[in-house]
């Protein structure tokens, strides 16, 4: 019986790893998906990202519900005239939240058990911090 389980176990190894290999020409990369992508971007499957590679390479994030579109370079302008930047400033590690209409900017801000993001809104283009803490006390 263990031996049965080894065996789908290994299987399912398969696979999920022959799934994520990619066919290579050149400087560019066929994703599974048919995506065409440069080698050092890979193929991140969208459902792994809060947002899709389209709009990464773009750098632009799209509200589902009403489909307002703001730039990266446009959120990054916003956050950097708000209070987001007084103690610290953006890193450049981003994403956006397409359900909620947000860009998520990290930042460079120490704070025990937190990692602060400025959060920016692609509807009212207003940017705050959320300290993203967990919740613990530190010991």
């Amino acid at each position: 019986m263990k031996k049965k389980f080894i065996l789908i176990g290994l299987f399912t190894a398969l696979v999920l790893i022959s799934s994520c290999v990619m066919k290579t020409t050149d400087s560019t990369t066929t994703c599974d998906d048919g995506r065409v992508v440069s080698l050092g971007e890979g193929c991140i499957p969208d459902d792994d990202l809060n947002y899709s590679q389209e709009q990464q390479t773009y750098k632009e994030c799209i509200k589902k519900e009403n489909n307002k579109k703001l730039s990266l370079s446009e959120a990054r302008e916003i956050a950097i005239n708000s209070k987001c930047v007084e103690d610290g400033s953006l890193t450049d590690k981003s994403f956006c939240n397409e359900d909620t209409g947000t860009w998520w900017i990290d930042l460079d801000l120490k704070k025990e058990g937190c990692a602060p993001a400025c959060v920016i809104n692609i509807e009212t283009k207003t940017a705050e911090i959320n300290w993203r803490c967990t919740g613990l006390l530190p010991g």
